[in-house]
């Protein structure tokens, strides 16, 4: 049985092929949001998580409906969407609509977090959900004496944040004693440390604090990293933008002069001088590398690349 029952003009209901499958709102979100310029089908394939046959095949369909363009010739065709029709501006806007109402919803969970007293040691996304009604998985650790407490105050502040975004938030208490193990490109920290040594496997088992020389050298390494993937990716400038310009209207006490300091960097810097800055050794960028805005704005796989970056390092203990 065909679920539709006629069909409709694609001229006056262009919606229909715009979004009619996950796979074309995937492809639009990042070509809308993500980055700047045109993509192949590989590379918007691997940030879409779809696989590049069925990327290909969605592009090919909006590329048939003028919704999007192709640019280069060859086995290097690249696709971008067409900036200058109305409806792909209003649905440019509609992705960011999207974006900014999940950040509102992490910024009014920070705000109860900061709220709490003891504070915790670390809150953090520990599952987000896969299908509309399933809960946000929170988790929160603590000093035992403080756990209880804390856990119920939290979500107390959380009933607000449940009604207003009809979303059901699940909140986990955990002591160091039982914290379960923690993947750090699957998680989303949103207050304090998470409570694995992030970046080094080895260090996670022997739960050894890194000394002050080795998170300078980790910080170097992953700048080095975040170097490259800037200059194959320079719509991270806009992104970082828009994290420090949401973060600045809010009170970020002693961090607000560093802040402002990598707006004005962001605004003057070409993408080679950025990309030189973040590894220099001069005094101003190794006072603003412990403030970088772009660890903040990667998500889960250029998260993964860094951790790759330096789990490959063998050389951390005697940098």
């Amino acid at each position: 049985m065909r679920p539709i029952a006629s069909e409709q003009d694609p001229i006056q209901y262009p919606l229909n092929e715009l979004l009619g499958t996950q796979a074309h709102v995937r492809l639009l979100r990042v070509m809308s949001n993500e980055v700047e310029g045109p993509l192949t089908a590989s590379d918007v394939a691997k940030r879409a998580g779809l696989t590049v046959p069925g990327a290909q095949k969605a592009l090919e369909k909006l590329l048939r409906s003028g919704f999007i363009s192709r640019v280069g010739g060859g086995r290097k065709h690249q696709y971008e969407i067409r900036r200058t029709d109305r409806l792909m501006q209003i649905t440019v806007g509609l992705f960011q609509a999207e974006k900014n109402r999940h950040e509102q919803l992490l910024a009014v969970i920070k705000k109860e977090i900061n709220n709490l007293t003891p504070p915790p040691q670390a809150v953090w996304i520990q599952a987000a959900p896969r299908k509309i009604g399933e809960p946000l998985m929170l988790g929160l650790l603590h000093e035992s004496l403080y756990l209880t407490k804390c856990v119920r105050q939290l979500r107390d502040g959380l009933h607000q944040i449940e009604k207003d975004f009809d979303l059901t938030i699940e909140l986990e208490g955990y002591t160091k004693a039982d914290i379960p193990d923690l993947d750090p490109v699957g998680v989303t920290a949103l207050f304090g440390v998470l409570p694995t040594t992030s970046y080094d496997t080895s260090r996670q088992r022997a739960q050894e604090p890194l000394t002050h020389q080795e998170k300078d050298h980790q910080l170097k390494v992953l700048s080095q990293k975040l170097a490259e993937i800037l200059e194959k990716d320079a719509s991270l400038v806009r992104r970082a933008k828009y994290h420090i310009d949401r973060l600045l209207k809010e009170d970020q006490g002693t961090a607000t002069r560093d802040l402002i300091e990598w707006r004005d960097i962001l605004d003057h810097f070409s993408i080679q001088r950025l990309a030189r800055f973040l590894t220099s050794t001069s005094e101003r960028a190794n006072r603003l590398r412990q403030s970088n805005p772009f660890f903040a704005i990667l998500n889960a796989a250029e998260r993964a690349q860094m951790i790759d970056s330096l789990e490959n390092k063998n050389d951390t203990r005697s940098a």
